[in-house]
This record gives structure tokens, sequence and C-alpha cells, in this order.
């Protein structure tokens, strides 16, 4: 029978040093536990573990990072935050159920009543309603200001501003932040910089590299790769991390073991997945650019995107995430969807499949149509999440279906 004291009551995130290995080596290997020399991390479908006096004086020391009770750590949790650590560059960082309830506990953890947090209006749309529905109500100001221009940001920097919120590439109109000045901005300031990198994942960027504080990614996308879990994950300074655990704790955001699981599984072939995702979507988007019932294409890698320059820079590799405009607005948009048969019509993105959508009526249905139309969200607006099918095959399916509106 194994002893209940071989597993380690204490699972520091920086136990192990992981910097002399490839991004490719690192998500496979970092963070897995051979826990009575599994090959990969085992499934611990436990709700509470068995104290010993390790124990004891970890939750005497806050209990992060202390296999006490799995609504605050789970070894699974552990084991995938220390893989999204390392392939970050972060000190530490906490899984969450989802990208939203990591998004919350960061916000309402750190921020207060009477604080003020700068962020952009063509944000993620569950962000949106967090930011102008939520916040407010417990006396956190919020202002809108234009991701493409920091001096816009600095201009509503006020003597209470706590925060600024950014997205490495946004979603889903696809501009690409400019890291290094919003950092340089932060640090005059003496602000919090957070930033959402799921669209880029840290194979294509990290943002920890050009001095953002915080990097939140939803796992559900493309880190965990495969559209069957719902996750969340926040990485960064163990200081930091350190403030945000309790208010994990408090608002019930842990995420399941065996999602834990899947999440590190899916990790461990990102490096194999990112590079397909991204030649397809590039691919895709000249073709489309050529295309007579295409308004325009959004995609980082065409030199017709506003932000090549600083996505050369900041995202060299690209992204999976294409965006165009469909001539005869958004009825136009939504027949050609229905006409696809490869791209399957659903929410969501990052995964092996291809997906596509209208951001009017899922994603960003309840923001304003005059905010989505000046975020650049016009009448027929379509979003695709491009999989690692054959580019031949989802591009037969993509110009079938034009050819049909």
């Amino acid at each position: 029978m194994p002893n209940s004291h071989n597993l380690a009551a204490h699972m520091s995130i920086d136990e192990n040093n992981d910097e002399n290995f490839d991004f490719d080596t690192n998500a496979i290997h970092s963070g897995t536990q051979h826990i009575e020399g599994a090959v990969n991390t085992p499934v611990f479908l436990s709700s509470t573990y068995q104290l010993n006096q390790e124990r004891y004086d970890g939750w005497a020391n806050g209990a992060q990072h202390t296999l006490l009770y799995a609504r605050l750590s789970s070894v699974n949790s552990e084991a995938v935050a220390k893989k999204i650590c390392v392939l970050e560059g972060a000190e530490d960082g906490e899984i969450f159920s989802s990208g939203m309830s990591a998004i919350s506990t960061v916000l309402l953890g750190l921020l207060s009543k009477g604080d003020h947090v700068v962020a952009n209006p063509d944000v993620y749309g569950g962000t949106y309603g967090l930011l102008t529905e939520d916040l407010p109500r417990f006396g956190i100001e919020v202002s809108m200001a234009d991701i493409r221009d920091v001096t816009s940001y600095e201009a509503a920097i006020t003597p209470n501003t706590k925060m600024l919120y950014i997205e490495t590439l946004s979603n889903p109109v696809l501009k690409v932040c400019d890291l290094e000045a919003f950092s340089k901005l932060a640090k005059k300031h003496n602000l919090l910089l957070v930033v959402d990198n799921t669209f880029t994942t840290p194979w294509a960027c990290k943002p920890i590299e050009y001095g953002c504080d915080l990097v939140i990614h939803s796992t559900t996308k493309y880190l965990g790769g495969h559209s069957d879990i719902i996750g969340g994950a926040v990485v960064g300074s163990a200081d930091l991390i350190a403030k945000i655990f309790p208010k994990k704790v408090h608002f019930g955001g842990s995420a399941d073991p065996h999602a834990c699981y899947l999440l590190e599984r899916g990790i461990r072939t990102l490096a194999a997945r990112m590079p397909i995702h991204c030649s397809n979507a590039s691919e895709l988007a000249k073709k489309l650019e050529n295309h007579s019932k295409i308004e325009k294409v959004i995609h980082p890698s065409l030199k017709s995107h506003e932000d090549f320059e600083i996505a050369s820079r900041i995202m060299p590799k690209g992204t999976g995430m294409l965006s165009f405009t469909v001539k005869g607005g958004d009825s136009a948009a939504l027949k050609f969807i229905r006409k696809l048969n490869l791209f399957l019509e659903a929410t969501s993105l990052g995964g092996v499949e291809s997906l596509v959508e209208c951001p009017f009526n899922t994603s960003h249905m309840f923001i304003p149509e005059e905010v989505r139309i000046e975020a650049g969200l016009g009448p027929g607006f379509v979003r695709m999440s491009v999989g690692i099918e054959s580019a031949n095959d989802l591009w037969k399916d993509i110009s079938n279906a034009l050819d049909q509106i």
C-alpha cells in the first residue's frame, strides 16, 4: 500500500528548474507529478487529504500550495499550475474553474471600492459585462480607452487608478496590443498591468517578458485544445498570486481535478498544435483577401492589418484566430456560416476542430450595437477559430459556402 506521506504535503510551484529546456520540452514535462512512477500525473478525485504536521503548518501559513482540501488545491491543479508558470515564465499561479472565474477573481480580488481601472471596449464580451455592470456596483470605477493608442490609456488615468487591463490580441477584432509600451506606462504610474493572453498562448507570446504583472488564460481554449474542458488560470509574481489565492477560495472558483488532468494533457501537445492553427489561419486569410464577397479580412499576418508591425514584434508566430466581414451584412454572414460543413457554428475557440460564429448574436450580443460598431464589429462580421484540419479542405468549405450567398 502506498504510504500517505509519499505525496508531498506542500507542492511548491518552483521546486524544479525547467529554464534550461525548450518550450516544447517544458510543455510535456514541466509540472508532471510522477507519483508511484506514473508517466502522467494521476487523477486525484479526492475532496480532502489526510492531515499531518507539514499540512497543519501549511494551513497556518495560508494554505496556498498545501494539499488539504480540493477547494483550495489538488494534486492536479498544482501540477498544471506549475506547467503554465514554466511556459509563461511566471513565479507562481493558480488554476480556476473557468476563464471568467479567473478574470473576476483578479478584478474583484485586487480592486476595492473607490479604485479605478482602465480597459478597452472591445474586450471579450463576458469581461466587458463584468467591467461595465458588476464592478460599478461595488464602487469600482471603469474607464474605456483605445488599446491601439497607449496615450488614450494614459489620458484616462486618474489619482485613484490601480490597474490597466488589456488583451494581447483582442477578441474578436484581433487588435494587437503593444505590450512593451503598456508596460512602460504601467511602471511610469505604478499601476498593475493585467493581460488576457488566451488568444496567443505562451507559445506565441509571453507577456511577463514585456513587464506585465499578471497573465490570465481561459484554459478552455488553446491550452486545453480539445473543446472538452472549462477552466482558467492566472500566473504572475508570487506576491500577487498570494493575494489572489484567498480570493479564489472565498469566491469558490477552484478547478475540478479531472478538468486539471485534461488541461495538463492538452498542454502537452500545445507546441505541436499551434503551428498548424496559425499556418492554416494565415493561409485562409490570404485567400479570403482576394475573394469578391469579402469586404475586409483581419489577421495579424497580413500586411494590410493595422497592427502588422506590432504583431511582428509581439507575436511573430501568429494566431489561429481569423476575422472578416462578409458583404451584405449580418444576414449574409449568417447565411454563409450556415452553409459551412467543416466549420461548426459554435461559440468558444482554440480546439483542434474549426469553429465559426457571428459575435453580434453570440459572445457580444449584450454589448450595445454602437459600442460594437465603434470597436470594429460592424455588420457582416465573422469570427473563425481555425482548427488543425487540412487547410485545403477548410478553404474548399469556405469557398463553397461563399458561392451560395
